[in-house]
């Protein structure tokens, strides 16, 4: 089984319907899912966020942020857990590649997380394209849900 680490640009796309929903949802059930520790706050905060824009309704937020504490309280997701690695590895990624701070957090989990992995056997799945480019620069192999 091939293992996924989803940042929230990608995972968001699993509890509400918006473009590359629909091909993420499809092909969960042959990954093994990764996540970073940050993930749950950025991902309540994003449903929050598209919520008061308007974007979905207050039945959509509320569904999407009930069935996600139920994924992660069922262990649907391998949380990665903070540790100085990724502290060092994200102020690295911050200085030399100009990311913003969570973007940093969740690339450099996933960089800590693949050192023990076959990377043939890891993806890193995000939705943003300038992510995607430092993530395939510092050597991890991508998808991203807007290419399907």
């Amino acid at each position: 089984m091939k293992i996924w680490f989803a940042d929230t640009s990608a995972l968001i796309k699993r509890y509400i319907r918006e473009p590359g929903s629909d091909w993420l949802r499809s092909e969960l059930i042959r990954h093994e899912m990764m996540i970073a520790h940050v993930t749950p706050i950025e991902l309540t905060a994003a449903l929050g966020r598209r919520h008061r824009q308007g974007i979905i309704s207050q039945f959509a937020f509320f569904q999407a942020r009930q069935v996600f504490v139920l994924h992660l309280n069922a262990g649907r997701y391998r949380i990665v857990d903070w540790q100085k690695p990724i502290f060092d590895e994200a102020m690295r990624l911050t200085f030399r590649q100009g990311l913003r701070a969570y973007d940093a957090v969740q690339l450099a989990s996933a960089l800590v997380a693949s050192a023990s992995i076959d990377r043939n056997r890891f993806t890193f799945l995000t939705a943003d394209a300038a992510l995607e480019r430092v993530a395939q620069a510092e050597g991890l192999p991508t998808d991203n849900p807007l290419n399907h």
